[in-house]
């Protein structure tokens, strides 16, 4: 397959004016020029409704089925705003549809376009010996033409396999793609994050051979925030974080996090039900309550969301967001963060890829997946934060970004 689209990557700070800078790329566009805006979530859909209310965005409606509603207004040639979610259900006849209407694509923050796909080894067994052939070397998942009148158990498969976007690894594991010829259905794709070389979408490009294009945000101020080809200063935050971010420093509240896979999703299986947990509980209400001394509508905190109810207790339980949040800003005047985790990225994602000879930087993505959760805080408007991080490998590498990214005031 030949990708023609070109892919632009806005990677810029959280409220650097990615999204303004987008709204006003929208507003100044060509009438003829058809957009798709996809967003994590439903409130800023009506952000881009409202911010560009001339170009008549409209959000896909259940007609039978979203699916149906998507179809019905990219065939009338109607600007479209949505969630991930719906991104992630297109088809032929919608890739069929996108390349003829000559769509832009803008994503903001990074989909989800790598996950596992769930089969017991007794149905992977009997799809690989009935349906499917794998390609060596690849593990990519060919239905067999000797099956194309299939419709049975594995029809979800089969629809699979004819995008070419399962794959099996690992000798009986099996790794679900998102259709590269989804974002080759477009005509140009901006992408709005930050850190792109930690995400999961960037190693994606990269298995497929796809190349990606830079470009910035200049302006100076919401108004004509604007895209441009070289780096520019006049975006980037001017702000000595050193003063701004306060890391609890306490040896007996971090103890808990001190080894290099504490508070990792494996820690918190092993601990789920013992007084390892209940102390973590212990500290964080510790932090909040005789630490912070703060108010209940001061804080954030989050967890794995399988532990939430775990680590929830009285005071600080409704203060809850979920530790994947990006692209809110309904939380920015909080100032008092527990973040108590410590990132990896799924054993099975990073089997995946390096079975393709791709080696994922732990690092880099645990910093990127912290920065966006912190960034939803007041810190977003250069005020000043407190944070619990009682993983010592997740502080040190806050704390060497805040080292490297930090204005030293002049008075």
């Amino acid at each position: 397959m030949e990708f023609s689209c070109k892919i632009n990557v806005v990677d810029a700070m959280m409220g650097s004016g990615k999204t303004s800078a987008a709204i006003n790329y929208i507003n100044q566009a060509p009438r003829k020029e058809r957009i798709m805006f996809i967003t994590p979530y439903l409130s800023e859909v009506d952000r881009i409704r409202e911010s560009c209310a001339k170009r008549k965005f409209q959000a896909p409606k259940a007609i039978g089925t979203k699916l149906r509603g998507i179809k019905r207004l990219i065939n009338s040639g109607r600007n479209i705003v949505s969630t991930h979610a719906l991104f992630k259900t297109f088809d032929d006849e919608i890739i069929d549809m996108l390349r003829v209407r000559n769509y832009t694509l803008i994503i903001d923050e990074v989909a989800d376009v790598v996950g596992q796909h769930d089969l017991c080894e007794t149905d992977l067994h009997m799809l690989m010996r009935e349906c499917v052939d794998v390609e060596p070397g690849t593990g990519l998942m060919r239905w067999r033409e000797n099956q194309d009148d299939y419709n049975g158990r594995f029809t979800a498969e089969k629809n699979l396999c004819h995008f070419e976007c399962l794959y099996e690894y690992l000798h009986g594991a099996v790794m679900w793609m998102l259709p590269i010829e989804i974002f080759n259905a477009f005509k140009k794709i901006y992408i709005l994050t930050y850190m792109f070389d930690a995400q999961i979408q960037k190693y994606y490009y990269d298995s497929y051979g796809i190349k990606y294009n830079y470009i910035y945000v200049d302006g100076d101020c919401p108004e004509n925030y604007h895209f441009i080809d070289t780096p520019s200063s006049s975006t980037k935050p001017n702000l000595n974080y050193k003063k701004l971010i306060h890391i609890l420093e306490d040896d007996r509240m971090n103890a808990i996090g001190m080894r290099k896979y504490d508070l990792s999703k494996s820690w918190y299986i092993r601990n789920a039900n013992n007084v390892v947990m209940k102390q973590l509980q212990n500290n964080i209400s510790n932090y909040f309550k005789n630490i912070a001394k703060s108010k209940s509508e001061d804080n954030i905190w989050t967890t794995f969301i399988a532990f939430r109810k775990n680590l929830s207790a009285g005071g600080y339980t409704k203060a809850f967001i979920s530790l994947n949040t990006r692209a809110s800003n309904r939380y920015r005047n909080r100032t008092v963060i527990v973040y108590p985790v410590n990132r990896y990225v799924n054993t099975g994602i990073r089997a995946f890829f390096a079975q393709r000879g791709i080696t994922m930087d732990e690092d880099r993505y645990a910093l990127s997946e912290m920065l966006q959760f912190i960034w939803r805080s007041a810190i977003r408007d250069g005020r000043e934060i407190w944070c619990y991080i009682p993983s010592r490998r997740m502080r040190e590498l806050l704390q060497q970004w805040i080292e490297e990214n930090s204005v030293e005031s002049k008075n």
